[in-house]
């Protein structure tokens, strides 16, 4: 499902966000998971490789003060403007999930699990402890914290084929075959979620 790519470049971007939802027929609101494309260089490129899949980045949407924000691990794990946050994205797609009604139940233990990691760094390695974090990451510790650990289970990535070396080199050796985690591309296959506008399916 492919609305207005490109929008918000072209008119004042939280006009245009709300007329796409009105086009979309659905409404961001909080506890959404949001999921974008980035140009991120070989990063981004060997995500999309591995996991077969746009999903290169996201982040959960909370309100802050009134305000709707997406509170990511993209550099340190924090919050960004909800407009400033679709710009980004290639060609400003979104894929929007919502959680099942009982998860949803829980989106203020969510929340408070979200924000006591404001400020880990970014973890490009993506090892799953607690030191470093990265999007993926972020989102599905928060929910096993609030839920039970059974919600995102991480597994080992498997092969990485002709990436390995790659991989190998970007990661100092730290993700292998071996490597359990949790990506933005296994979030989308969760029970737990709803799809509700993906502009990044293939």
């Amino acid at each position: 499902m492919l609305i207005g790519a490109g929008w918000l470049i072209a008119g004042a971007p939280a006009r245009v966000l709300e007329e796409r939802q009105q086009a979309w027929g659905v409404r961001i609101q909080p506890g959404d998971l949001l999921f974008q494309d980035l140009d991120c260089g070989p990063r981004c490129a060997l995500i999309r490789e591995v996991t077969q899949s746009h999903y290169a980045h996201v982040g959960i949407v909370l309100e802050e003060q009134g305000t709707l924000r997406v509170w990511e691990a993209y550099h340190p794990v924090g919050a960004t403007d909800l407009v400033e946050w679709v710009r980004r994205g290639i060609a400003e797609r979104v894929a929007i999930y919502r959680f099942r009604p009982s998860l949803l139940a829980q989106l203020p233990a969510i929340a408070a699990a979200i924000r006591s990691f404001a400020d880990r760094p970014y973890d490009g390695d993506y090892q799953w402890d607690d030191e470093r974090i990265y999007c993926s990451e972020l989102i599905a510790k928060a929910v096993n914290r609030a839920q039970g650990p059974a919600v995102f289970e991480p597994r080992p990535i498997g092969d990485l084929g002709p990436h390995a070396k790659a991989i190998a080199r970007m990661s100092r050796g730290r993700l292998t075959p071996e490597t359990r985690l949790v990506s933005p591309a296994d979030l989308t296959r969760s029970p737990s979620l709803q799809r509700l506008v993906d502009e990044l399916a293939r």
